[in-house]
Formats: C-alpha cells, structure tokens, sequence
C-alpha cells in the first residue's frame, strides 16, 4: 500500500516538465563534480571531493575547506554557483512538494475513497485473494475496496485500495464509499470452527449496508459467500442480492458475478 501511495505522490507532484528540469540538474552537479576535480586535481584529489565542493557552493554553505586555485577553477564556481543554485532550489522546492502531497494523499486515504463504480470486498481471505485477481485480470481499469481489520493492506495493488475497520460499522462502510459501489463481495474467513457464528456475521454486515443503502436511497449489490447451505432456506436473505457456497469452487464465479451483477445457477 505503501508504494502505491508513493506512486500516486510523484505523479500528482511531478509532471514531465520537472522531470525534465530536475534530471537537467541532477546531472550538472554530477558533471560539475567531475569537472571541478578535472580542473584542479592537486586541490580536490578526488570527484567526491569535488562533488562535496559543489553541494556546498549550490546549497550556499560554503564551508571553504577546498578553494579553487586557477582562473579556470575560479570561473567554473562562478558559473556552478549562477547555473547551479537555481537547479538546487528547484529540486529543494520539489520535493517540500512531494513530502506535502504525501501527507494530503495520506490523509485522503485516512478520510476514505471517494471513486465510484467501484467493487467493495469486505474481509480478507485466500478465497478474497483469487477473486480480487481475477476481477483485476477481466477489467484492469476497475477500482477494489478491501475492508478488514488489519492494520496494514494484506495486498498491494495500484488499483487496490485499504479501508481498516470493522465492516459492521457505518463509518466504515462510508470511508468505503460503499453507496456508490458496483457490487459488495461478502467473505468468510479462511479457517471456521463455527459456521452458524461464520455466516451470521455476513449476514450483519450485509444487513447492515441493506439498511445503509435503503437510508440513503442508494441501489447496492450484495454478494455473499454462505459456509452452511440450510442457512440460505432458514434465513431471510432480503439483504442479499446473491449468494455462493463456500464449498463450491466459486473464485470465478465470484468475480463473474461482482462485474457483471448476474449468474445462472442452473
């Protein structure tokens, strides 16, 4: 998750243009270093002497403890300090931009998505893992919302997004923008001793974004997965759009299901 939100920090803060301007100047420090030590070698010994020289003079600090000699050296500091500082100054500026667009965009991920049309799947398993996968192979353009109590992404994605919290709760359910979702995919954990006490959660958290969506008006698909199929006859399942059985080999149609809102089950 980590590197998706630096992803998303250097394109929001650095155009091609900076790029451009930044390398530019990057490479002039590294060739002045180089440069400098060419001119006057019994004073700097070696480049990174030299490139100590130039930092210094580019960042205005100037501890003096190498002092170019020769005309040659002298004039070439003249024109490292004209060209140079303005090159530093850009990068300086760029990247007190970057650190401030990191804590914004880590903010807004804090505060929740805000993207819509996208697919909601609520509690992490192996059985998550594959039918994310696959919803990511059949549409790369698609965002996924994954919501669990874990403190950090158990999957990194660019298309993945991070909502911690327990789905049972509202401000969970809205950081995830749930009302505006494409379709919710219910999971149950991996490993269930009790599967009255495993579907019984699903059936909360479904009923609880039935009765979210039904506050605002909203029209939401639901997706569950059932571990025990006699609680599919002995439950009401208004709050349930579709619904698959655990023990059935159902990543496909899981997927298939959350893109496309319909599976025949005959």
């Amino acid at each position: 998750m980590l590197i998706a939100l630096i992803k998303k920090v250097l394109k929001k803060t650095i155009n091609i243009e900076h790029w451009k301007l930044i390398s530019i100047g990057v490479i002039f420090i590294i060739l002045s270093s180089f440069i400098i030590y060419i001119i006057e070698p019994d004073e700097f010994k070696n480049p990174l002497n030299g490139f100590w020289f130039v930092m210094t003079t580019v960042s205005q600090v100037g501890f003096g403890d190498y002092i170019p000699k020769t005309t040659f050296g002298r004039l070439y500091t003249v024109i490292l300090y004209l060209v140079g500082v303005g090159f530093f100054a850009i990068i300086i500026a760029k990247w007190i931009d970057l650190l401030n667009n990191y804590e914004e965009l880590k903010e807004a991920e804090i505060l929740g998505y805000k993207g819509k049309n996208h697919i909601v799947v609520i509690n992490w398993s192996q059985k998550a893992k594959i039918t994310m996968e696959e919803i990511l192979v059949q549409n790369q353009n698609i965002d996924i919302i994954l919501i669990d109590v874990f403190k950090d992404s158990p999957i990194e994605h660019d298309q993945v997004h991070y909502v911690q919290g327990n789905a049972t709760k509202i401000d969970t359910l809205q950081r995830a923008n749930i009302l505006h979702a494409e379709s919710i995919c219910i999971f149950a954990p991996d490993f269930v001793i009790d599967k009255v006490a495993g579907d019984g959660k699903t059936l909360l958290i479904a009923s609880t974004i039935k009765q979210l969506a039904k506050q605002k008006m909203a029209n939401i698909y639901i997706i569950v997965e059932i571990l025990d199929e006699d609680h599919v006859s002995n439950t009401n399942l208004d709050c349930i759009d579709e619904f698959i059985l655990s023990n059935k080999p159902f990543s496909h149609l899981m997927a298939k299901t959350a893109l496309h809102k319909q599976l025949d089950y005959s």
